[in-house]
């Protein structure tokens, strides 16, 4: 009877714990934290102050502005994007505003050109606002309006830099020199490293470009207008005249922000040399068959697969040139 008791109560105990358990555990439990799962539980709170409404999302913060707000936040991105960091934090009166635009604008107008060019004339990257310099600063902060002299040093009075120099970076990405040691560890006018102990005397990376060459084979070139235009390169089209934006470098349209291997690639005909005989010749056959009438499918798959690629340039080279047909007459 003793052994009953006491397996019973230790029975009822351990029921109700873990039931109890079991039960706070549905209650409390936690959701599937798949990627479905966490944009369809964002949290949205709201906040309405006047005519303004703004929305909080946890992910990420979207802000939405009606009346005359939208007309304000919009006024100051036009003028942040013109005057950058000029102001050092204090907004310029609209009477200072319109000074400034006038000083800069014929800097502006005929800016230089930047860009990251490699030994074979490829400019491989345009150096844009927010492109990376060897000393740690982007290049609007740099004096990029010094168009006449080129002498596009840093902006920060503390900075040893004394002439912009592209580096290869995106986002948190780190570029090291072959002694191991970050570029940011490295003198920014000597590029010999400040690391203690280390005999580096100049920064050499193995940074492999799009090109297919490396970081010391490239170099940080600035160029006019002009100087653009008579070499056949890319300027600013007709429609961006007048635009006063800071620090826009070689930025000139969309495809400027690619690289300069993918730009290339994106200019080349799609069917160039061989492919175009290819269909030329197939139409030729074509019209033979049905007669004079050239019809849709005129060149076979065997050919368009035979046909170099727009990627593989080097097939063309080895292709052999097709045979000319010898068409005799036909007896009466």
């Amino acid at each position: 009877f003793f052994f009953f008791v006491v397996f019973f109560f230790f029975f009822l105990f351990f029921f109700f714990f873990f039931f109890f358990q079991a039960e706070d555990g549905i209650r409390d439990r936690s959701p599937s934290r798949g990627l479905g799962d966490v944009y369809k539980r964002q949290v949205s709170t709201q906040s309405t102050w006047g005519s303004n409404l703004v929305t909080v999302i946890a992910m990420a913060v979207h802000m939405q502005f009606s009346g005359d707000a939208q007309k304000h936040v919009q006024a100051y991105l036009d003028y942040y994007n013109i005057v950058g960091n000029d102001d050092n934090g204090q907004v310029m009166s609209e009477a200072e505003f319109e000074a400034y635009k006038k000083k800069v604008q014929k800097a502006r107008e005929n800016r230089l050109y930047v860009a990251w060019r490699n030994s074979k004339g490829m400019d491989c990257k345009m150096v844009g606002p927010s492109s990376s310099c060897f000393c740690g600063h982007r290049y609007r902060d740099h004096n990029f309006d010094n168009v006449k002299t080129k002498e596009v040093h840093c902006k920060d009075k503390k900075c040893a830099c004394r002439l912009f120099s592209y580096v290869p970076i995106y986002g948190s990405a780190d570029l090291k020199c072959l002694c191991k040691h970050s570029y940011m560890q490295h003198d920014p006018r000597t590029k010999k490293c400040k690391t203690a102990k280390c005999t580096c005397s100049k920064f050499i990376s193995n940074h492999s470009c799009s090109c297919g060459q490396r970081y010391p084979e490239h170099t940080t070139v600035f160029e006019s207008r002009e100087e653009r235009q008579k070499q056949g390169r890319a300027v600013d089209p007709p429609h961006m005249k007048g635009n006063l934006a800071a620090g826009m470098g070689g930025v000139t349209d969309f495809a400027s922000l690619a690289d300069g291997a993918e730009r290339e690639e994106m200019m080349r005909p799609m069917l160039p040399g061989a492919a175009h005989r290819a269909i030329e010749g197939g139409k030729e056959e074509q019209k033979e068959k049905v007669g004079g009438a050239a019809s849709e499918s005129g060149t076979s798959a065997f050919e368009l697969f035979m046909a170099p690629h727009q990627y593989g340039g080097t097939v063309k080279k080895i292709m052999p040139k097709p045979a000319k047909k010898m068409v005799g007459k036909r007896g009466g």
